[in-house]
């Protein structure tokens, strides 16, 4: 009996079993670029490419573990890898989230301007990206995310990065997402459209970029947190101004936020509070 437990558990996990496919929307097969896509809730998996394609390594993976990929705008995918597997082809495909917000008139009567987030200008604390240097997806899978407390409705308009240098050899895509909160950390996306943004050294004014999504209808009503990703490989870096004693939350694939309280990037955003 030991000797048949000791060989099923062994096939539990997959060997040298390497798998393509694409990360495509259900409801109009176009490709979904840059997903990750996560094993479990370790810090492992792969990123698509900027045409939804990928490449997944399963060595040494338990199959008995979900296949992940969460994109702002979609619902979660998640799957056994044993069944998954099953399929000839290994195309994902993410169903988009049905919007179902009532429409908001925003009067000055109703709203007021703030601006709330880490507004550090430093040279000196910093959070650098350089994928060269690093390996390539294991940089690309990492994700920084700051929570904003709040009580009121909130539309958020703009999303600001303070960055102290960039020098890249091509403009960088940028993921950004909106979180609620469980438990202290980020939750589910509470976006209903997948926002990306391109950055280039021009876009950059007085060290700050700035990505306007007044037009994406993102509404919080309690703490929340908002995210940035660095998807695409490029050579170079980017050098984000941080400030000391502020929180940050980050993680690699699907793995557990960790927190850490000894510095934060400076993302700050612009919204509109309800009086």
């Amino acid at each position: 009996m030991r000797i048949l437990f000791f060989c099923f558990f062994l096939g539990a996990f997959l060997s040298g079993q390497t798998i393509t496919g694409k990360v495509l929307s259900q409801k109009d097969s176009r490709p979904v670029p840059y997903a990750k896509i996560g094993i479990g809730s370790e810090e492992n998996g792969t990123i698509a490419d900027e045409n939804g394609n990928y490449t997944l390594n399963l060595n040494g993976v338990n199959n008995e573990v979900n296949l992940i990929v969460d994109v702002g705008g979609f619902d979660e995918f998640a799957i056994p890898i044993q069944i998954f597997l099953q399929n000839g082809v290994h195309n994902i495909f993410l169903k988009e989230k049905v919007k179902d917000i009532p429409e908001v008139i925003i009067t000055p009567k109703r709203f007021k301007d703030k601006h709330w987030g880490v507004d550090s200008k430093s040279k000196k604390v910093l959070f650098a990206t350089y994928p060269e240097r690093k390996k390539e997806k294991e940089e690309q899978s990492r994700e920084l995310a700051i929570k904003f407390s709040n009580r009121k409705k909130v539309k958020i308009q703009k999303i600001n990065l303070n960055i102290a240098d960039f020098d890249t050899d091509i403009p960088v895509q940028l993921r950004i997402n909106v979180y609620d909160e469980k438990n202290g950390v980020p939750n589910q996306s509470v976006l209903y459209k997948d926002i990306t943004a391109v950055v280039t050294k021009d876009a950059i004014i007085d060290n700050t970029f700035t990505f306007d999504v007044s037009d994406q209808d993102i509404y919080v009503d309690q703490d929340f947190f908002v995210s940035i990703q660095f998807m695409n490989f490029f050579k170079g870096h980017i050098f984000l101004s941080g400030a000391l004693f502020k929180t940050v939350f980050k993680r690699k694939y699907y793995g557990n936020w960790e927190k850490t309280s000894m510095a934060s990037p400076a993302i700050n955003i612009d919204v509109k509070v309800e009086k």
